[in-house]
């Protein structure tokens, strides 16, 4: 296999990553997001994400997850996808999208290949597809689900965790850590984890 490589012309301090940019507050009633409610749209603006960034991420650490664990993924995109990107990415762990309209074998494939320790998935149907192959996955050891309220309650239990230990993890990741692992669509193969 070739390999290319160009230097960047951009240098990124080790310090800084993917989460830096949400807790900078320079433009904070800037609205980052609309999110769908039940009567319409509702504005999220940056103090407001930072927040729930923030509380997710303490939710995270209440539920063991440590810097480097790979926690998969399985929803359609929408707000709290992006949510629990910057959740994880907050403490150091990497995300493992898996498209939601896979079937329960690529989902099997994609879980066994990364071994994450922990899934999001978005509804009850991609629940059940995950349930039909996590029987074979051992190392899977919690399943939150997203229109069940579990990032809700994920975020209540991270209540007690101080902010202190949220930004010490914050602090401990780096630009060149990984981010996230995608996996290829498998047009030539079973797919490829690229990180």
């Amino acid at each position: 296999m070739r390999e290319y490589e160009s230097p960047s012309t951009i240098r990124i301090p080790p310090q800084d990553q993917l989460a830096t940019t949400v807790f900078r507050s320079d433009r904070p009633e800037c609205v980052l997001f609309d999110r769908p409610t039940g009567n319409g749209w509702e504005p999220v603006t940056a103090a407001q994400f930072a927040t729930e960034v923030r509380a997710l991420a303490a939710g995270f650490l209440a539920a063991g997850i440590r810097p480097g664990d790979r926690v998969a993924l399985l929803a359609a995109t929408r707000y709290e996808w992006t949510l629990t990107d910057y959740a994880l990415w907050t403490v150091g762990a990497v995300p493992v999208p898996i498209y939601d309209t896979s079937s329960p074998e690529q989902i099997r494939w994609v879980l066994e290949d990364s071994e994450p320790v922990a899934t999001v998935v978005g509804t009850s149907q991609h629940r059940r597809r995950l349930e039909e192959i996590q029987e074979n996955l051992p190392g899977l050891e919690r399943v939150w689900q997203i229109d069940a309220g579990d990032l809700s309650r994920l975020r209540q239990e991270g209540a007690e965790v101080p902010a202190a230990q949220v930004d010490e993890r914050r602090d401990a990741v780096r630009a060149d850590d990984t981010a996230t692992i995608i996996y290829t669509s498998g047009t030539t193969g079973r797919p490829k984890g690229c990180v």
